[in-house]
């Protein structure tokens, strides 16, 4: 029986040997067609979706070589694996030029065949949790205005400036092959994350600052290394919702009207909808999308209350407020800590958990220079969000 989840790999070679070897392995994992010569397999391209395909380059009628050029041009979403007797430098460099998954000689074995399929796939996974991200930050920027906005919204900052652009371009081409792709969606995240606070002086280093706060507290209830990772990625992205935010809005010193506040509430929602075809760990996402959720239930964005708000959330909206009455603000200087300290006791039970409240004043407490190193945290250039990756 197929599963609707496995990978349709399409085996494309004229000798009946090979072509049910590979059947073989790929099998029991896998939905397997197969064809003998180029002509038949870009028949079965052009009518079903596949994935991946293998194909040895030495065929009658439409070459392997042929056949590799017209696969990447027709169906660019589609993985290639060459697997051949006849195999030489320049064909192999042929290939690889145009970005194949693999090149296998032949005779192959199981073992081999399987970890290139493996790979080749994961690759397309990846690429496809980017093109879901790059449409999700269209929809969230804009396509061609807003995404300008975004732009210049990075500043003076040629870093920010330059990756951003390269990140709408991206979109833009709506799928373009990228070997790299997967590898750099954290990078691209942290970008992202960069190009919110860039909009304010107020907001800079706040990501990296709550993903240090919320990972010590982690640390301190006795979290996991894992978990731990989690948490100060969650700590990191909790705001990136905020790039569909106005600038005007997060940075006015003044009260907001309700329909402004409403519009600032929503981007916890809108992180969460932002990084969901990335394939996050869901307690990141979740905390991403919960982070201000009152432990009473009055926060936003599903009215959540007490143990129903996940712990990371919890986590991470405690180090969010604990920054934001620690810095300055358009509307307030940065709060004594004897007044963080008050505070903090007001709104155990209330906004936070009781508990992890206790947690929190034992590590202020415990690390007078507690500020410092999360200001020290925050101006790198290197995020902690490297131990989740």
């Amino acid at each position: 029986m197929i599963r609707r989840d496995q990978a349709t790999v399409l085996i494309v070679d004229d000798e009946r040997g090979p072509r049910e070897s590979l059947r073989m392995i790929l099998d029991p994992g896998h939905r397997v067609l197969m064809a003998s010569d180029g002509s038949e397999a870009l028949e079965m391209l052009r009518s079903q979706d596949i994935d991946l395909v293998t194909l040895d380059l030495n065929m009658p009628g439409v070459q392997g070589e042929e056949l590799m050029r017209t696969v990447r041009r027709e169906f660019p979403h589609v993985e290639i694996i060459v697997i051949t007797g006849y195999g030489t430098l320049e064909n192999a460099a042929e290939a690889v030029r145009f970005g194949i998954a693999d090149y296998l000689q032949k005779p192959f074995d199981v073992v081999q065949v399987s970890a290139s399929v493996f790979r080749a796939l994961e690759r397309k996974r990846g690429r496809t949790r980017l093109t879901g991200f790059l449409q999700s930050l269209g929809e969230v920027v804009g396509f061609d205005d807003q995404a300008q906005r975004v732009l210049e919204q990075a500043g003076q900052d040629a870093r920010l400036s330059s990756q951003v652009g390269e990140l709408v371009s991206e979109y833009r081409a709506a799928g373009a092959q990228d070997d790299g792709a997967l590898q750099r969606t954290l990078s691209f995240l942290e970008v992202l994350a960069d190009t919110v606070e860039s909009q304010s002086d107020f907001m800079r280093g706040h990501a990296r600052r709550t993903a240090y706060y919320a990972g010590l507290l982690a640390e301190r209830i006795g979290m996991t290394a894992e978990e731990q990772g989690r948490v100060r990625l969650a700590g990191f992205l909790h705001d990136i919702g905020k790039i569909g935010v106005p600038t005007d809005l997060l940075v006015r010193p003044s009260g907001l009207a309700p329909k402004e506040r409403a519009l600032i509430e929503r981007h916890p929602e809108i992180g969460a909808r932002l990084v969901e075809p990335l394939g996050l760990p869901t307690d990141v996402t979740a905390a991403i999308r919960h982070h201000h959720e009152w432990w009473d239930g009055r926060g936003y964005g599903d009215g959540l209350f007490g143990e129903q708000i996940p712990m990371i959330a919890r986590l991470v909206g405690l180090a969010d407020a604990y920054d934001a009455m620690s810095c300055d603000r358009p509307y307030r200087r940065a709060l004594a800590p004897d007044v963080i300290r008050k505070e903090l006791d007001r709104f155990a039970g209330v906004q936070f958990d009781p508990a992890l409240v206790k947690e929190l004043v034992v590590l202020i407490d415990a690390e007078s220079d507690l500020e410092l190193l999360a200001d020290t945290v925050g101006g790198l250039a290197q995020s902690q969000t490297g131990a989740a990756a």
